[in-house]
């Protein structure tokens, strides 16, 4: 009959809705952007989820809050520093899925204080349940090793690493309950190749790569999923809010950050490769970055002349500039 006829094709658009090439997010500066979006399966594998998400005010946790809105999750729960970026994320989110329930926690991943009050906050606005946790927040350096202070080390380690582990510590246990669960951290090439000028970043990131690596086995058989995505340059502002040695802002965008992917594009992949059941994967990484990483298993020696060439050629670059601010 017609009204079951209207019935179909309402429910048809309905879920065309979720397969779109692309879709329109109102942009809190009022105007608006088409963006990709992720395929079907990866809009089914996290519709209806909870998702507690780090580092959601810019640049690729945003591009990822965009793309969880779209795939239908229930509510995302987006944290960072700065209260008036994530309300403006959470503007957009609301945009583009009407239904979803969003909430905005500020929080320092610098601060275990902040990070614990969290995971706190964060259960209690859920009621007790989180289905996804993704540890994007994080913060890149630039110093030599000889310019650098021991306070950097351990502030890109809590920042980077030990604020996920908390977050981690608080969340999963649920998971484990319910026998259902995502774990996703953010990584970083240089989580799996440690490039000079950057010995706290790498630091951090080898840490959670190898953190991820036991728990995953740990958690495999209570239907948890634990997955860490290693991006190469993503065209944010990582460059510019990196620390230098003495904890001060390096301010700068580098060209390979500026000619870097876009982060929408690696949000997308980061979701698939998730919804495909890849656990650990590298996104957005030029060839010459993939084929370090191949020698550092194969030819090492070889790696290790690249490295150092790559760090004396740093010098060079450096010494106009420090002739230049001594004049």
């Amino acid at each position: 009959n017609k009204a079951a006829a209207a019935a179909a094709a309402a429910s048809a658009g309905k879920r065309l809705s979720f397969v779109r090439s692309s879709f329109v997010v109102k942009m809190s500066s009022g105007a608006s952007l088409d963006i990709g979006v992720c395929n079907h399966s990866t809009q089914a594998k996290f519709r209806g989820h909870t998702v507690l998400l780090t580092g959601a005010s810019g640049g690729l946790g945003k591009a990822l809050a965009l793309q969880l809105a779209h795939c239908g999750a229930h509510t995302l729960v987006l944290t960072g520093r700065n209260q008036e970026l994530l309300e403006a994320v959470a503007t957009e989110c609301k945009s583009v899925y009407g239904d979803i329930l969003l909430h905005t926690i500020p929080c320092d991943l610098n601060d275990p204080q902040s990070v614990s009050a969290l995971s706190t906050k964060a259960l209690e606005l859920c009621n007790g349940r989180i289905d996804v946790l993704i540890n994007n927040g994080g913060v890149s350096s630039r110093s030599k090793f000889l310019d650098t202070n021991l306070e950097i080390d351990e502030k890109l380690m809590r920042i980077n690493f030990l604020s996920g582990a908390a977050l981690a510590k608080a969340i999963i246990p649920g998971m484990v309950q319910r026998q259902h669960g995502f774990v996703i951290w953010i990584s970083s090439v240089q989580g799996l190749l440690g490039i000079p000028n950057r010995t706290s970043y790498a630091a951090s990131k080898f840490a959670v790569q190898g953190y991820c690596e036991a728990l995953r086995a740990e958690v495999a058989t209570s239907g948890v999923s634990v997955h860490v995505a290693s991006p190469g340059y993503i065209r944010t502002n990582l460059s510019r809010s990196a620390i230098t040695g003495n904890g001060g802002l390096y301010g700068q965008m580098d060209k390979t950050t500026a000619n870097g992917a876009d982060p929408n594009d690696v949000a997308i992949s980061v979701l698939q490769k998730v919804a495909s059941g890849e656990a650990d994967f590298i996104v957005a990484a030029t060839l010459s970055a993939r084929v370090a990483i191949w020698l550092r298993f194969l030819l090492p020696s070889l790696l290790n002349k690249q490295l150092v060439q790559r760090y004396e050629k740093s010098l060079r670059e450096d010494e106009p500039s420090s002739s230049s601010s001594s004049s």
